[in-house]
């Protein structure tokens, strides 16, 4: 469980995170609604269990969401390793595409995460994030955001996550 010390505050309870995650899956649909399939990405860790919720929540506004695959890459420093997909680059030729990660944070994850797409011929390619903090050093603007934050490069935020689910969001 999360500490409750001053430099630390709670800004989304798991009541807030569900909330954000059915406006999210409302605004996809609401621009998607012509599509067969919804292909969701993921990125690891939290982005990939925010891309299970998103998928659910979307599914109960109709079938034809899909999680697809989750992105892997070392968020700290993303030349060091491969960048991977867990699905086939070929289940996503022509089709829309949501990729989907907890923090936004400078644009760095999703740019990096992006790149995998690469060379590939899709419909269209959309990200979802449930927080986007708004200074930004890399060329990524997220499409569906759950809540905007204007913080200090000091500031962290943080994302709490069980197996299933995001728990909480913290500001530090």
């Amino acid at each position: 469980m999360k500490s409750t010390s001053s430099s630390s505050h709670q800004i989304l309870d798991r009541s807030q995170i569900t909330k954000k995650i059915m406006r999210l899956a409302y605004q996809i649909w609401e621009d998607h609604h012509e599509e067969e399939v919804i292909h969701v990405l993921g990125v690891s860790k939290a982005g990939a269990i925010l891309a299970k919720e998103l998928c659910e929540a979307l599914s109960s506004i109709r079938s034809s969401a899909k999680l697809s695959g989750v992105i892997t890459l070392d968020k700290s420093n993303p030349l060091s390793s491969p960048i991977s997909c867990s699905c086939t680059m070929s289940e996503l030729e022509h089709q829309s595409i949501i990729c989907v990660d907890d923090v936004s944070n400078s644009g760095k994850t999703l740019f990096y995460a992006l790149s995998i797409l690469h060379g590939i011929p899709v419909k269209s390619i959309r990200t979802a994030v449930l927080v986007e903090r708004r200074h930004k050093c890399f060329p990524i603007h997220s499409d569906y955001v759950g809540l905007s934050l204007n913080t200090t490069i000091r500031e962290h935020i943080e994302v709490e996550c069980s197996e299933e689910e995001v728990q909480s969001v913290w500001l530090q």
